[in-house]
């Protein structure tokens, strides 16, 4: 018998809620004792979130289902009745990590049932409603003084050794970090709403969940569209797929983050890395990527080819990376041109996001099966957007409810 049958909407709503934010089921159990006197047991939890879950799954691909029968001019330009288009769209995707167990299936050969295995990559989009004027001539020409090296070193060196920007600690994003990574002191536009997306699909299946969900929420007739990303190989190919008509742009901080690696492998000591560093962050700032691969040409040339068994750290290996990073790159680096159209230069929030949602699927001691891995990603993005689609759902659900409860007796069911 499900949880719905035996309990009223307005419980349900906070069965789901405590199930989807808590960070364990057995934790919402509790939350739901201590704070609603609820006795509802962590597995009855669990149960509630897997129902409401799929629910959510189903609706999102009769949505998806729908979109993809619109005409193409309508799935890049319009919009639904009713829906009013942000000022600016920009979309963001990565991936975050977790654990996947399906009990039900036999180990596959020589691997063992609880090792690194079993860690797999989630995917996680974000949709972001900004506002905010463009501009005649770019309204911050010099580097501000929050990428220069004194003061976002610390910062890049992470990045470089993650691959994540802005990587926090597993404990609960509060808001004074949210401010932190939106990059105080650089221009760039408000936000208005978010939108989260999380799945345990591949990229290939994300992409056209992303791209419906964009739809819906007026993405696609917004007069302003950017992309931002981190530059990962599967991430340009959701872009190429289903946002090729969105201004793609690389994170400013990755991008910086291969300037400060290189400087600290050609350099004798910190100060010339910092010189070096400000130096290629002008550059890069001002959209003058060019220089600064004639510069890494010059020192790969210097330093000859990193040999095959080279550390990441070895200098010529350093140095390659960052100017084969920068070669395939360079066209989603037009910083200036970004600013004067008043869009993000930064995936910060999306970090943010995939460290939010990381925080209830994520764990040592967490693992999921593929289906109950699904529905808590969905639950857990929803849970975490501003629209709120969970909430609403729930109360849709509280408007179309019968007004009575079922309970199991021995010859069958009883309604009262």
């Amino acid at each position: 018998m499900a949880i719905e049958d035996t309990v009223s909407p307005r419980v349900l709503a906070k069965v789901v809620h405590a199930g989807t934010s808590a960070v364990s089921f057995a934790a919402a159990a509790q939350d739901l004792k201590h704070l609603a006197d609820l006795s509802i047991s962590d597995e009855r939890v669990r149960r509630a979130c897997q129902r409401i879950g799929s629910e959510r799954i189903e609706h999102q691909q009769r949505m998806q289902q729908a979109f993809a029968k619109r005409p193409l001019p309508q799935q890049w330009h319009a919009k639904p009745d009713g829906v009013e288009a942000p000022e600016i769209a920009c979309v963001m995707c990565d991936g975050g990590r977790y654990q996947l167990l399906d009990r039900g299936l036999p180990p596959q050969r020589g691997r063992s049932a609880r090792k690194g295995d079993h860690w797999k990559e989630s995917r996680i989009g974000l949709l972001l409603s900004m506002s905010g004027p463009s501009h005649a001539c770019d309204p911050q020409p010099a580097l501000p003084p929050e990428l220069r090296y004194e003061a976002i070193a610390d910062k890049l060196s992470e990045i470089g050794r993650t691959g994540r920007a802005g990587d926090l600690p597993e404990e609960s994003v509060t808001d004074e970090h949210l401010d932190a990574e939106r990059g105080a002191g650089l221009v760039g536009p408000d936000l208005e709403h978010r939108s989260v997306v999380a799945s345990r699909t591949n990229w290939e299946e994300f992409g056209p969940l992303l791209e419906s969900q964009a739809w819906y929420r007026g993405f696609a007739a917004a007069q302003r569209k950017a992309f931002v990303s981190d530059g990962s190989a599967a991430i340009e190919k959701l872009h190429g797929r289903h946002f090729s008509h969105y201004t793609s742009i690389l994170d400013i901080l990755h991008a910086l983050s291969y300037s400060l690696a290189a400087a600290r492998a050609v350099s004798k000591d910190e100060a010339a890395a910092r010189d070096m560093y400000n130096g290629w962050a002008a550059k890069i700032w001002a959209g003058n990527v060019v220089e600064v691969v004639d510069e890494l040409t010059a020192w790969s040339t210097k330093l000859g080819p990193p040999p095959e068994t080279a550390r990441s750290d070895d200098p010529r290996a350093a140095v390659r990376a960052s100017l084969v990073f920068y070669e395939n790159h360079a066209n989603r680096m037009d910083y200036p041109s970004y600013r004067c159209a008043g869009l993000p230069l930064t995936s910060s929030l999306m970090e943010s996001a995939v460290k939010q949602v990381s925080r209830r699927v994520k764990g040592t001691e967490k693992f999921w099966s593929s289906v109950g891995g699904e529905t808590i990603l969905r639950l857990r993005g929803e849970a975490l957007s501003d629209d709120q689609p969970l909430r609403q759902h729930l109360q849709n659900r509280a408007h179309s409810a019968n007004g009575t409860r079922t309970y199991r007796a021995r010859g069958g069911l009883l309604h009262s």
